[in-house]
This record gives C-alpha cells, structure tokens and sequence, in this order.
C-alpha cells in the first residue's frame, strides 16, 4: 500500500502518520507529499523523514507541474533521485492546466521521468504524452471511482495498455468512494468493458497485485505468490453465500469479491488476520481514540457532528 500523504501542516502530523503505518501490520510506502500547502523549501523535512525509513519505505509526492513551476518540479525530482526515492505525482486534463499546457512533454524535455516516476489518473492527456510515459518506464495508478465521481472522464486503463504501461489501480480518496479495493477492481472492470470489451478479470486481478507492487517498488518481494518472495497472502471464504459456489475463482474476486469474504491475511507468512478478525488489534480502544479526535477537531471548527454540515461551495 502506498499512502499519498499530503497537505500536512506541521512535522508532528508527518511523524503520526509514520507511526499509524508502523502499527498497521502490512508493507506500505509512505509518500510524502510535503510542501502541497505551500512551503517553498520541502529539502529539510524530506530529509529528515528520509533518514527514519527504510529504503523501499518512503516515496516523495512531488507537487508537480499541476499546482507549481517546472523549476520547483525538477528541483523536487532531484533531491527524490539524491535520495533514492520514487516519485509519485498527480496528472489529469480536466482540472489543473489550461488548454494547450503539456506537462508531461515539459518534464520529458527536462530529463524527470524515469521507471522510478508513477503518475495517478492520466485523464486526458495527450497521446504521444501517454507515448512519452511509456517509452520513460513510467508506471500510472487508476483511480476509477474518484476519477469519475470527480468528472476526470473515463478510467484510462486501456489507453495505457496499448502503449505497455500496466497501471496499478488506488482509491485516491477514501472518505468520497470507499476505502475498498474490491470495489475499485470491479468499477475498472466494468468501465473498460464497457469502453471495448478487450479485458479479463485477470488482468484486474494482476493490476491489484503484481503490478501495485511494480509500481510502489517491492515486487521482487511481494505481489505474486512466488518461491523466494514474502508469504504476503489473502485468503478469502469461498462458501461465503454471497459467492458460493465458486466456479472461477478470479471471476468470482472481481465481480463479487467484498471486504467480508476476507478470512485471514498473512504477511511476510505472520497471520495478521485469522476468521475474519483482526490479529493482536484492539479495535474498541481505536474507536474510541478516533472519537475522541472527531469531537476534538469539530469542535475546533465548530462543526456539528450530525449529518448536516456541507463543504463550502466555490
């Protein structure tokens, strides 16, 4: 899992964010994306970040040439390749540039995409910028519900296959579309099917795993299940009524796979989740806390916590 971690205001923030994904018992790659509220100068706190992480831990977020200036893109990107860092950065037409800007050419020309660079959605950028993408070894994440409950247009998983980019696929917002990656599978499946038809369930089965993991880095470790790589694996109940019985099982996980049919997790072969419950988690003493911050930071906002509240409109 990788956690696009931006907007934070403070190092504290960064610091208990790191902590939550240690206490979380599955591999993950914080990304950080410093300096998207604004601060000029991310070098130090990227740095400092950098040193308590492991190698394949931690990615920078770059702000990119959607909210900043190419110089502070290329600026961003060097001090990621100083210290071996994977770049992750948010692309797509519909908001971000106007008509005629091309991003993705400018970074070309400028020498800051590599294999190391994962762009997230891609809706609408041109096809010899897609080309361009490929031809650097670049990965892509689709983000299908957000991408089109935000008006992005349509998933561009087949786009970037028929140039031989194998996307991954991500939630992107949690609190708008859900934090299921079943559900993300099957809105990609049944959005490209509906564009050509040329996809199987195993491909969706594949941008999910081996693929994801492609893309965060660690795939000569995990995301296949593969003699010499970590016992990462999910089991999930195939006498569950909502699928039994199971004919084919990879059909089965993508059209009907949900978070409930999840048995038991193991990673790097620890069970982290056996019937159905969680492993060593105490989950009343989690909710409680989560309240507690709920309350806290509404009541510093002076929201009401009852339904009624609504972002502000622009």
């Amino acid at each position: 899992m990788l956690d696009w971690f931006h907007c934070s205001d403070r190092p504290e923030n960064a610091d208990a964010a790191i902590q939550a994904l240690r206490e979380a018992p599955g591999h993950s790659v914080f990304c950080y994306g410093a300096g998207a509220a604004g601060e000029p100068d991310i070098a130090p706190e990227i740095r400092r970040v950098r040193s308590q992480l492991p190698d394949d831990g931690m990615a920078l977020g770059l702000r990119g040439p959607q909210v900043t200036t190419m110089d502070t893109t290329a600026a961003d990107v060097a001090l990621a390749r100083e210290l071996g860092l994977r770049v992750s950065v948010h692309a797509h037409r519909a908001t971000g540039w106007p008509s005629g800007h091309r991003p993705i050419a400018d970074m070309r020309d400028r020498g800051l995409l590599d294999e190391r660079t994962t762009f997230v959605h891609g809706n609408g950028i041109s096809d010899d910028q897609v080309a361009m993408m490929a031809d650097a070894g670049c990965s892509v994440s689709i983000s299908p519900d957000v991408e089109l409950k935000m008006g992005f247009g349509w998933p561009e998983t087949g786009r970037m296959l028929a140039v031989g980019i194998r996307p991954s696929l991500s939630i992107d917002d949690c609190p708008s579309a859900g934090g299921d990656m079943f559900a993300t599978m099957r809105t990609a499946f049944a959005v490209q099917r509906g564009l050509d038809g040329a996809l199987m369930a195993r491909d969706f089965v594949e941008f999910a795993t081996v693929d994801g993991a492609r893309a965060c880095g660690p795939d000569a470790r995990t995301g296949s299940i593969t003699v010499g790589k970590d016992a990462d694996l999910i089991l999930l109940d195939a006498e569950n009524p909502s699928v039994f019985p199971v004919g084919d099982p990879v059909g089965t996980i993508v059209a009907a796979g949900h978070p409930s049919l999840v048995d038991s997790v193991f990673v790097a072969g620890r069970a982290v989740k056996r019937d159905g419950r969680l492993v060593g988690v105490d989950l009343p003493a989690l909710r409680a806390r989560l309240l507690e911050s709920r309350e806290r930071i509404a009541t510093a906002a002076g929201i009401v916590v009852d339904g009624s509240w609504k972002p502000p409109t622009r």
